[in-house]
Order: structure tokens, then C-alpha cells, then sequence
């Protein structure tokens, strides 16, 4: 589940800014009192209020804010069970350039401010979209690229021609999501020719009652990922087929997921997309439609995702890996070594589905040959 700008320091009015610096936050203001919605600084940060009970700020209506997780202190719900020696690390020093999906970006920033936390490393995480991340990748300005949907054939070879050599790494599973307001009773399951009709070039439905006849002459506005994301490009292959990138264009694209999930929000009639980790956080003012593939009506879980029943929407996530950058930048391989070891533990904070024992075995391998070109 932004703006093109670099994350730095803060979230703006137009895009998501996560800043991964040793003291991560995502405003200059303090945080507020822990209470339920109350505002807070770092997405993901745990805090308790005076009885002990847990919160997690988490993004909701637009900024960070506190919400309760139903943990108390002392009880471990929400903290790490990695069992990772730290101190291998507390030497470690340089900054890492990481940019691309906004959907990736929560995986690999809870990675990040973990690592910079046992490190002397600097990170910063950047929400350009897969494509804008891909773009600065194959120019040599990144480390790292997140990515939402593998690099097609034409991105490869842009890296190819701009003599960038990389190493694709897959690190979780997403589930996703298509949402609508809570107070939308009608649509509980949408088939993919329905979406299909919804989002193909060239659409004119526009009121719900043209989907279906028996839903509400209610009107429609749409939501959606940016033409740069591989959300975007993921979506419209699966919904409207080959080739991908095809879609209606009177709809508000984004980058940012927040611009999605508040339009959803503001209108009872109200359609869009994005990653699983972000309807996660905000279950409050949207709500998922289940999906029906083929295979009947499934809401998007990780358990649907792993039993094959949540189709077509289930998608890998990426990073990409400058190899040349391996061997100029020491801080790269231990902050992936750490990443690996922990993405377990990591992919549940961000809500996504860990690697099978397969794909764990590739992704051991990958960074195998990783560690060969750095020594």
C-alpha cells in the first residue's frame, strides 16, 4: 500500500514521508497522550497508557495515530520473538538508499528501524512506487528497490543497458485488498468480470446498480494506485488481463494509500485498492469485499492467500538488490542478513504472509551468492 517525494522525516498533507534515521519518526511533534486515536509520531511504535494496556500507532483518517491492540505490558503481544544475536551488528556502520512500493515500504521499514537500532547505520525508505523506485534504481542513485510486482522485461533491460547487474530477492506474500465504506451493505463479494467491468478501458459504469441490477443507483467514485506503482500495474493485468497497465482513467490515482483509504472513507459509495497491510490498519473506515476468482467468494486473509482460495489477487512483493553497491557498501549485507533472519517475525508485524520453506530456501540461496560478490 504515496507521493514521489524521498521519506525523510514526516508524513505531508500529500504523500507518506517515513523517516528510518535512528530516532525514527514520521513528524517533528512529540506524541500525544496514549489513548485511542490519539496522535503519535512512528508507525508501528509500540506504547502503554496508565493501566497497562497496549497501543501501536498506526495510520488512520490521514496522520499516526494510537490504537489499541487489546495487549498489556508485560504480556509480549506485540514484541519481537526473534531470537537474532544483535551484537554482531552494533559495529556496523554507512547509510542505505532504499526506494519504490508503497506497499513493501512498512515490510522493509519495521526491517529498517530494527536494524538501526542494534547498528551505527543510517536508512532511509522512500514510497516512489515500484515503477519511480525502479526508474532510480536503474540510474544507479539506490541500494535497494521495494517492489510490489516483478520487474517486467522492458525494466529489466533498462538496468541491463544502464549497466545495472541486480539480484531480485522475494520476501512475503500480500493479499490484495479491494474496499469499500463500512456503510456500504450491498456489495459483499464482486466477481473479477464484475471488477473487470468496473475498471477496463473505456468503462462508463459509474452508479452501482450497473455492476449488478439489484444494488443501489448509488454513485461510485474510484480509488486506485498510481500508474507508477506495481500495485497498479499487479491489478490491472490480473483484472483486465494482458498487457498490464491498462485501466479506465477517471479515477483518483495515488501513490499514497492514505489518499485511497480517506476517499473510501469519505463516501458511502466509494471503491479502491491496495496492499493488505493497509486495510489492516485501518479496518475502522474501510471495509474488504471478498473476492470471487473462480473458486467462490473469498475476503482477503493470509489464510485464504496460503490455502489458494484467495484468487486472483494474491501477488509476491519484492526487494532488488544493486550488486555493485554489495561491494562498495559494508552495510548492505549485514542489514539483509538481519532482514532474512528475521522476516518471519517481521512480514507478521507488517501483515503479510512469511515465506513458505521453499521460498525460504531460494531467498537463503540468493543471499548466499549476495555474500560471495561482497567478499
Amino acid at each position: 500500500m504515496f507521493s514521489k517525494k524521498r521519506i525523510l522525516a514526516m508524513f505531508t498533507a500529500t504523500g507518506l514521508a517515513l523517516s528510518l534515521m535512528s530516532a525514527p519518526a514520521f513528524a517533528k511533534e512529540a506524541d500525544g497522550p496514549v489513548t485511542n486515536l490519539g496522535k503519535c509520531s512512528s508507525r508501528n511504535k509500540i506504547a502503554y497508557d496508565a493501566k497497562g494496556i497496549e497501543y501501536k500507532c498506526s495510520i488512520a483518517g490521514g496522520g499516526l495515530k494510537w490504537k489499541k491492540t487489546g495487549g498489556k505490558q508485560g504480556a509480549g503481544a506485540s514484541t519481537s520473538t526473534s531470537t537474532i544475536d544483535t551484537k554482531k551488528y552494533a559495529n556496523v556502520s554507512g547509510s542505505i538508499k532504499i526506494d519504490g512500493s508503497s506497499t513493501v515500504a512498512p515490510l522493509t521499514g519495521v526491517a529498517a528501524e530494527a536494524f538501526q537500532k542494534v547498528s551505527k547505520t543510517q536508512i532511509t525508505v522512500g514510497i516512489s512506487g515500484t515503477g519511480g523506485g525502479q526508474t532510480r534504481f536503474c540510474k544507479g542513485e539506490l541500494d535497494i528497490a521495494n517492489a510490489s510486482a516483478a520487474y517486467s522485461a522492458t525494466q529489466r533491460k533498462q538496468c541491463e543497458d544502464a549497466g545495472i547487474k541486480f539480484t531480485e530477492l522475494r520476501l512475503a506474500t500480500d493479499a490484495l485488498s479491494v474496499v469499500v465504506n463500512p456503510k456500504n451493505t450491498w456489495a459483499k463479494c464482486l466477481t473479477v468480470a464484475e471488477l473487470k467491468k468496473i475498471w477496463e478501458p473505456g468503462s462508463k459504469v459509474n452508479y452501482w446498480n450497473q455492476v449488478r441490477a439489484d444494488f443501489p443507483r448509488v454513485k461510485m467514485p474510484l480509488f486506485g494506485a498510481g500508474t507508477d506503482s506495481g500495485t497498479f500495474e499487479y491489478f490491472t493485468e490480473q483484472i483486465n488481463g494482458r498487457p498490464a497497465k491498462r485501466s479506465r482513467v477517471d479515477y483518483t490515482p495515488t501513490e499514497d494509500d492514505n489518499v485511497t483509504v480517506n476517499g473510501v472513507k469519505r463516501s458511502t459509495g466509494a471503491l479502491g485498492y491496495y496492499g493488505f497491510s493497509y486495510y489492516k490498519e485501518n479496518t475502522d473506515i474501510n471495509k474488504a469485499i471478498a473476492i470471487d476468482g473462480g473458486k467462490g467468494c473469498a475476503e482477503p486473509s493470509l489464510e485464504n492467500v496460503l490455502s489458494g482460495a484467495y484468487t486472483p489477487l494474491a501477488r509476491p512483493l519484492f526487494i532488488y538488490v544493486n550488486n555493485d553497491q554489495v561491494k562498495k557498501n559494508p552495510a548492505i549485507i549485514p542489514f539483509l542478513e538481519f532482514y532474512a533472519a528475521d522476516l518471519k517475525n517481521l512480514s507478521e508485524k507488517a501483515k503479510f504472509l512469511p515465506l513458505t520453506a521453499e521460498q525460504t530456501k531460494k531467498l537463503e540461496a540468493d543471499l548466499a551468492a549476495l555474500r560471495k560478490l561482497a567478499n
